[in-house]
């Protein structure tokens, strides 16, 4: 992902830099929400993480200047921050933030909500491409006009990347059956079960859309984003003066918005208890009523879930209704992760490898032998999401005709750690373990020795073909000197 990473710390801020650019991303820094904000205008960024308390524009104030402006894709805005405060927290919720983060940030919370937000933009929303669409339409009118519109809905599908999804192996193929299949009913509640990075989202947008049908909006809920307190409200809505800090005019939850089409409720293995009698009596009664409001309001729409979770043992733990998993497992689609479907990786590899090396002007088109049976062997815990980063990267990184071994450092590095790790006693986990710190450093401080290598010693162009910036590099180089000398 393209990331604008925000930060009036300078250290803080090129930790978080390094961070990002090891797992694969693309990251530019701004010291200031004045800056990010001319550096957001014009810019395709898919994330924008940022620190609250900051000088001049706070991290807050920087949403809100972002969600102002017409940008044709919409960053997902996280927000983080050193002092533990819930008002501050539910004010970045209200302000449009995607999720929230505390300091120091554990580096497993942080891998969790990169996660989030890649499953979240893998597809540019609907309603941009359609609103684009109609307004170039207006500008230049042309014959045909409602022919063009007719497309529409097909434009919206393609642009949510499920034209290019790549379906090979025949388990893949009888999932996507099925996801035609519920499409057809729209009372059915769907739950799509699969591994982190398994692809839960697109094959939700699948039974979205079906065949290219009208298919209305997809509006989508990550239930871990959002706090209990105000989970039921940004569901269900609330009428006027329900609670203490609503609007004064009450204000439409997700169930409203998604009206005449998808409800997709992502991470719902964590729905707090209190609220699942209230999602049953949806699905049974087809109707819900607003947070403090006494009118019933009918439903139609689609209801699509999703988990990574072992739902047994929520059940067990009494984190989960047993009635609500037997209701929402009606429509069940199962995504097995692409260590058991090898006839994925390949194909996969190749597509995502030619896309991202055609975007950059690279030349890669074929995979080598050992380079194939590397990826064939690999366990990819992070499924399609971590194959396609892990092309990304090599397309960001290299170039060549042919995919070597030599390419797949990342990856290589990411199975020393994990043979290591196997090897050593099981340790309890703690948040930003040193080792996880001191592994991740060391993998950087090869790719910067290796890019001054390439560039000729040239600090400037190193700091280029990293991606990062020449402040970065010399704080890393700085680093590398003091560890040399056994500092």
């Amino acid at each position: 992902m393209r990331i604008l990473l925000v930060d009036d710390e300078s250290e803080s801020r090129s930790f978080l830099a390094d961070y990002l650019l090891l797992l694969g991303h693309q990251v530019v820094e701004s010291s200031s929400g004045e800056e990010a904000l001319q550096l957001y205008r014009g810019n395709n960024f898919q994330m924008v993480l940022s620190d609250i308390k900051m000088g001049g524009i706070s991290g807050i104030d920087l949403i809100r200047e972002i969600k102002s402006l017409k940008q044709q894709r919409e960053a997902d805005l996280v927000l983080y921050t050193g002092f533990i405060d819930i008002a501050l927290a539910i004010g970045a919720l209200r302000a449009g933030a995607y999720d929230y983060l505390t300091k120091p940030i554990n580096v497993q919370e942080l891998k969790a909500v990169l996660s989030r937000v890649e499953e979240h933009q893998a597809s540019m929303p609907e309603k941009y491409i359609v609103t684009q669409t109609l307004e170039e339409r207006a500008k230049h009118p042309v014959p045909g006009l409602d022919s063009h519109l007719e497309q529409l809905p097909k434009l919206a599908a393609e642009q949510a990347g499920i034209a290019r999804v790549g379906i090979f192996s025949e388990q893949m193929k009888r999932i996507v059956q099925q996801a035609e299949k519920y499409h057809t009913d729209r009372s059915l509640p769907v739950l799509i079960q699969g591994e982190t990075g398994a692809g839960k989202e697109i094959i939700a947008r699948m039974v979205h859309y079906g065949k290219m049908q009208n298919a209305g909006p997809f509006v989508d809920i990550n239930c871990t984003a959002i706090t209990p307190s105000l989970f039921e409200s940004e569901l269900f809505g609330y009428e006027a003066g329900s609670f203490t800090g609503g609007t004064a005019r009450g204000s439409k939850g997700k169930l409203d918005m998604a009206m005449g089409g998808t409800l997709f409720l992502d991470e719902i293995a964590e729905i707090p208890i209190e609220l699942q009698a209230k999602l049953l009596r949806v699905l049974e009664e087809k109707s819900f009523y607003r947070v403090g409001g006494l009118k019933k309001i009918k439903t139609d729409l689609r209801i699509i879930c999703a988990t990574n979770l072992d739902f047994e043992k929520r059940i067990e733990q009494g984190l989960f209704r047993k009635d609500l998993y037997y209701r929402l497992k009606v429509g069940q689609i199962v995504i097995p992760p692409l260590r058991e479907r090898q006839e994925d990786i390949l194909p996969l590899a190749l597509m995502f490898l030619q896309d991202f090396s055609e975007r950059r002007g690279k030349r890669f088109t074929r995979i080598g032998q050992a380079a194939a049976e590397f990826l064939l062997q690999y366990h990819w815990p992070g499924n399609v999401r971590e194959l396609r980063n892990a092309m990304e990267w090599v397309s960001f990184m290299h170039d060549a005709d042919e995919l070597k071994t030599e390419h797949l450092s990342n990856l290589i590095s990411g199975n020393s750690v994990k043979a290591a790790k196997e090897a050593a006693p099981v340790q309890p986990e703690k948040s930003g373990s040193p080792a996880e710190h001191y592994v991740l450093q060391e993998h950087f401080d090869h790719l910067v020795a290796e890019a001054l290598t390439k560039c000729g010693g040239n600090k400037t162009k190193a700091a280029q073909y990293l991606g990062i910036s020449v402040r970065t590099l010399y704080y890393r180089l700085g680093k590398m000197k003091k560890k040399r000398a056994g500092g």
